[in-house]
């Protein structure tokens, strides 16, 4: 009698504590919680996916599918998503369903984090706490928002690699070569990360790639680029790279002959050890032309897709090309406009499309670099075994983004190459470029634009997004040729316009449901090539610019064969009526010719990816972690540009080189030479802006 005495008090006082907690979480928020019914039930079902359907078909109920074990996910589409009330009278039906072990209504819970950390604090926080010893890192401006601190209530404006690096992602583990004129590889700064598996020398043909050191230094390129991505970190020399712990190489392929052979050796050189190789270099930006991997280099990057780590495909990252003043464009270029190659475009810190940058779709994504004159470039290591804050161009942007993915493929070594790119669709921050023209949202939600692809990188949202990334379903190519096809004459009195039925190659084992890249392949005869104009409207009304006119493209040559290569239509469903229109943007009436021959061809997947399934992107704080910096100074500035830019133009020459180069040129202001650009007119037609 006594032992039983002595329980009773300890359980009430157990008692007494498990009402105080209850009562203590009721009140804990000082708001009543009032859970809420889904038409969602869990159904235990025992034998099978089979009677699990039965089941479901039998009582007018959607099987979604299985959770784990013998658990399943059903629907009732006749009932409310959300209700104060349960529907009692389905889970009595489930309940006593012979094939039923057990079903319950899924309602809603309170769930209280038990600590509470500010999202802008915490990573005000990370911010403050990071310093290195290297003394240019105070100048890695597109690393760190160095704007003052009375600037905190802005978002950030940079790359967001500190949380990144916050996260534990430092490219540990991840090789990166460098496709250029050499790399300086015991350069101080860059020595302690240095791969010679990664490197070699294919215009000398042997396993040093140092540079050919001259009293120009025209070879700097590759050491600038490799400086970027793998910098060693608080070693008190220069700066610190995106993937400081990465490993890096160079081949050194530019300072000699190129040549196809040369080409493709170096886009497949040790191929199944090398994870990412970043290029920033293709054919001339001079607005005129038009060039592509030859056979051997495009079956090289056929090579390094298929077979490169472990058969999920070597990341290829491509500078987009520095011809913006000359009105040149990206898709004239074969490399950026591949399937394979991630093409990479800037922005400056004012968060604009540079004088230099060029526009087409097959642009991907965006980082920074150097805009105006007096806006700030980047920071990297320099030939003889120093440091430079005036690295420029979109020879900056790609490795820039190479680091990123060095990051990111630590997060998630599985990512195959097409993961990648989807993952660079669903995170990239549109907001902090909004300003600019061009923008549209396709058919599947993504916000697109011409200058910048689907926006600026953002490191952590990429780190943590491949951190629990499903590997997309196996891609599919479909290939629409139109039958019995006779040449259509184009003139700038008589546009061509097109209009075909696509099926999207449904029914067959190649069907393309949702879209990745667009290929408009044509043959087209022109008298002045450069006059041509070339649009693409999908079914679901997005209309792409392929081609915008080349004041410098003189050639009557056309195009044979060439393929205009667009991510505008990431997402979509390819089935329904495609218009192609080809016009003379000049209004020259003597210019005449003919489309011969096209063929679209749509890369894709049958089914779904996993990250659709939950419905089209949602540009919230969810995937986007800055917002636009908006000011009324934006017409002003554009407007003083243009003014500046007159006076400069008239004092700098220019010349080419790989991109990034082109050093007098980057001495101008962030302006193209005319000004139409900024005085273009913006209307909308069908809901999408004109580019």
């Amino acid at each position: 009698m006594h032992r039983l005495m002595s329980r009773i008090p300890l359980f009430f006082f157990l008692l007494c504590l498990t009402n105080a907690a209850v009562d203590y979480y009721k009140e804990s928020d000082g708001i009543d919680f009032v859970p809420e019914h889904s038409n969602e039930w869990v159904v235990r079902i025992d034998e099978g996916d089979e009677v699990a359907d039965l089941v479901a078909n039998e009582l007018g109920l959607e099987n979604r599918r299985k959770i784990f074990d013998n658990y399943y996910l059903f629907i009732n589409p006749s009932v409310p998503r959300r209700s104060k009330r349960a529907t009692n009278d389905f889970t009595n039906l489930l309940t006593k369903h012979e094939k039923v072990s057990w079903a319950e209504q899924q309602q809603s819970r309170n769930r209280v984090k038990r600590d509470f950390i500010d999202k802008r604090a915490q990573e005000e926080r990370v911010y403050r706490s990071v310093a290195f010893s290297d003394p240019k890192w105070s100048k890695e401006w597109y690393l760190k928002d160095t704007r003052p601190e009375s600037s905190s209530h802005l978002p950030k404006l940079d790359l967001h690699v500190l949380p990144a690096w916050a996260a534990g992602y430092t490219g540990k583990g991840i090789k990166v070569t460098i496709l250029d004129d050499g790399l300086e590889w015991n350069n101080s700064d860059i020595m302690a990360n240095y791969d010679p598996k990664a490197s070699y020398d294919l215009n000398d043909n042997d396993d040093d790639p140092s540079p050919r050191y001259d009293p120009t230094n025209e070879n700097k390129h590759g050491t600038r680029c490799a400086g970027e991505v793998a910098m060693v970190a608080n070693n008190s020399i220069c700066g610190v790279g995106i993937a400081y712990n990465a490993k890096i190489g160079g081949i050194r392929m530019l300072d000699g002959h190129v040549t196809d052979r040369v080409e493709a050796e170096a886009i497949a050189f040790n191929h199944k050890y090398v994870d990412i190789y970043s290029a920033s270099w293709g054919p001339n930006d001079d607005g005129r032309t038009v060039e592509g991997p030859g056979t051997l280099a495009s079956a090289a990057f056929i090579k390094g897709i298929t077979e490169g780590r472990n058969g999920k495909g070597v990341i290829y990252v491509w500078a987009s090309g520095n011809g913006g003043r000359r009105q040149d464009n990206c898709n004239c270029d074969g490399y950026t406009g591949s399937i394979y190659t991630i093409s990479i475009s800037s922005a400056s810190e004012h968060q604009q499309s540079p004088w230099y940058a060029e526009r087409c779709p097959s642009t991907m994504a965006t980082t920074y670099s150097s805009g105006a004159y007096k806006d700030q470039k980047v920071t990297t290591t320099d030939l003889h075994d120093s440091c430079t804050d005036d690295h420029t161009g979109t020879s900056a942007s790609a490795p820039l983004a190479a680091g990123i993915f060095a990051l990111v493929l630590e997060a998630n070594p599985q990512l195959t190459w097409r993961d990648m790119q989807h993952l660079v669709a669903w995170t990239s921050e549109y907001a902090p470029l909004a300003d600019n023209h061009g923008w549209t949202t396709n058919g599947a939600g993504f916000k697109v634009n011409s200058r910048f692809g689907f926006g600026l990188l953002n490191a952590a949202a990429l780190t943590e997004a491949a951190r629990n990334w499903v590997t997309v379903p196996k891609q599919s190519i479909c290939q629409i040729e139109p039958t019995k096809f006779t040449p259509q004459r184009i003139s700038a009195a008589r546009p061509l316009e097109i209009d075909f039925e696509v099926k999207g190659c449904e029914g067959e084992n190649n069907v393309v449901r949702f879209l990745e890249h667009v290929q408009l392949y044509v043959t087209i005869s022109y008298t002045r090539r450069g006059a041509l104009k070339i649009n693409i409207t999908s079914p679901h009304g997005t209309r792409t610019t392929l081609l915008s006119e080349r004041d410098q493209d003189t050639s009557t040559d056309g195009f044979k064969n060439w393929s205009f290569m667009s991510v505008h239509n990431w997402g979509e469903n390819p089935k329904g009526v495609w218009t192609i229109k080809i016009m003379d943007a000049t209004g020259d009436m003597e210019n005449l010719g003919a489309l011969e021959d096209f063929r679209l061809v749509l890369h894709g997947t049958s089914e779904a990816p996993h990250r659709i399934l939950a419905g089209p992107r949602v540009y919230d704080e969810n995937y986007n972690t800055v917002q636009n910096e908006r000011s009324e100074k934006r017409q002003s500035l554009e407007s003083l540009a243009r003014q500046q830019a007159m006076v400069e133009s008239n004092k700098l020459a220019s010349k080419h080189d790989a991109y990034g180069q082109q050093d007098s040129l980057d001495e101008m202001n962030n302006i193209p030479a005319t000004d139409s650009h900024w005085f273009r007119l913006l209307a909308r037609l069908n809901g999408n802006w004109l580019q």
